[in-house]
Order: structure tokens, then sequence, then C-alpha cells
């Protein structure tokens, strides 16, 4: 029963490959702002790098994983912001590897508050190991296409922050190259990098002492693709110990946690229990992910 579900979603994968979601996810997308909006590069002030590794639906085989290595940096006499990712997403026979550097230019609009205008640039590696597919698919088309294609395109994006609203609008891979394995007659046009819209929002509430909630959302829009609503809350005490609870509409709960140490090393861990679109299924039908991080703020 198994091969036969991982058959059907190696074909839907393969098959749809542009009408769903291209870019990898983050359930931790708090700490992730410039990965999703350019413009928020640079925005914590000072330089961070870390790495994530996320698994999800382990009941499957060939279940989707993602690993990510990320930088952020500010220059402070530029009013600018830095930020890269380097990616590997797996799932099945289908990988990407993806390059994403980010760059923000800082205005300054009040004594707290600045806004950000930010432009990408992408570099997308996709593989299909076809040796996977040849007992699912048979003699189709797709076998008859490239291993691999690869592909640049780039985004923009504006963010705005008064330390404790933040607000952010952003379009990933806007200039839609072509994606296309093979020759089927209109894959060219169906199959290509789609534009990613997405909208973020937080503010920090004081609670007295030095503990503070964060209530965050993040909407994302994909042509042929469901709009994703993810809504959640976050408690940060001490700067030294969080926790956060969100919801994807319709689709799952994540509960996550995290704690500093020598307030450069930051742990952190996610666990996201999914009703669709396994929600027959007891168990394996949810998403772990880790993360690392070094902030390499100076000492003052």
């Amino acid at each position: 029963m198994r091969k036969l579900l991982l058959s059907l979603l190696v074909f839907i994968t393969v098959c749809k490959l542009s009408e769903a979601q291209q870019l990898h996810f983050t359930s931790l997308f708090q700490q992730h702002n410039s990965m999703y909006n350019p413009a928020a590069a640079g925005f914590t002030g000072h330089g961070v790098i870390g790495t994530t590794y996320r698994s999800m639906w382990s009941a499957f085989p060939g279940n989707p994983r993602t690993f990510m290595v990320y930088g952020d940096a500010f220059w402070e006499k530029k009013s600018s912001g830095f930020a890269g990712y380097v990616y590997r997403d797996i799932t099945g026979p289908t990988s990407r590897t993806g390059v994403q550097g980010a760059y923000s230019f800082h205005v300054k609009t009040g004594e707290k508050s600045k806004l950000g205008l930010g432009i990408e640039l992408r570099g997308l590696q996709y593989s299909i190991d076809k040796s996977k597919l040849t007992d699912a698919l048979g003699s189709d088309l797709v076998l008859a296409g490239n291993n691999t294609s690869f592909k640049l395109d780039a985004g923009a994006g504006v963010y705005f922050s008064d330390g404790k609203f933040s607000a952010g609008a952003a379009v990933s891979q806007l200039i839609q190259s072509k994606l296309a394995f093979s020759d089927i007659p209109n894959a060219t046009e169906r199959a290509k990098l789609y534009r990613h819209f997405a909208f973020t929002s937080s503010y920090v509430i004081q609670t007295g002492g030095t503990t503070h909630l964060t209530p965050f959302t993040i909407i994302r829009y994909i042509p042929n693709a469901p709009t994703e609503f993810d809504f959640g809350c976050k408690v940060d005490v001490q700067d030294k110990i969080w926790w956060a609870m969100s919801w994807r509409i319709r689709h799952f709960w994540s509960l996550q946690a995290g704690f500093k140490l020598a307030d450069k090393i930051s742990f952190t861990y996610a666990y996201d229990y999914y009703n669709e679109p396994f929600s027959d299924f007891n168990t394996g039908n949810n998403a772990h992910e880790m993360g690392l991080r070094f902030d390499l703020k100076k000492k003052k």
C-alpha cells in the first residue's frame, strides 16, 4: 500500500511540478523573514548564521526533507542588509538545490522605525532520478526528457518595522522562468516557476517584566495552489527561552520552542501535526524541524 501511495505522490509531483508550491517551507518562519522577503535582510541589526533540518511525513518512503544553511548581516554605514540561503530539498525521486541572495536598503522613517526595500536573486537546480520512476510511470513522456533543469529568477519586497509592529510584502520568482523536463505538448507553458506572494505581520506586546507576547501571521498566495493562512503567537522570556503555537487553516498545527545559551547560540525545534492531506493515517503524518543559530552581535 505504501509503495502505491508513493507512486501516486511521485506522479503528482512530477506532472504537476509547477502547479503547486515550488519553494521550500519552514515552520520557524519568524526567524527567516529574509527568506520570504528580501527587504527584511539586515533587520536583526547584527550578523547571524545558522542551519535547519526539516523532515515531513516519515510514514512514506521518500518523504520530503529539507536541509538549509543561511546568514544575515547589517551594514550600518550603508544602511543596508544582506542575506543568503543555500538549501537542498528532496521528495522521493525529485530534488531542488537552491542558492538565494538578498539585498535590502533601509530608509529611516522615524526615531525607531525604518522601511526596507529589497531585491533577491535565486538559482534553482531541479533534478529527477528517473530510475525511481520507471515502475510507476512506465513509458510516460516525462521519462524521455532531461534529468535536470537549472533556472535563475528574481524577487522583490518591502518591509517595515518600528521595533514592535512589523509588516512586509514580497514576491518571489517574479520572472517566472520556464521549467520543462519533457516535450509534452504545452509543457513549457505549464511548467514554469510560478510567482509566490508572501505577506507577513507581527506585533510585540509587553506583559510586564522581561516577558512579551508576539502574535504573528503569514499569508502565501501561489497561482494554481490553495492560499495559505498561518496564524500564531510566541511567548518570549528574558530573550532566553521561548515557545509558540501556530495554525495553518485546514492543514496543520505547529508547536515550537527554543532557548539561547551565552547570548550567542540558539537551539530551536518545531513539531507539526498535519490534519491534511494525510488525516486518515495515525502515525507518520507529522513534521519535525530543528535549527541551530549563532548570533554574531558584538558586546557593547
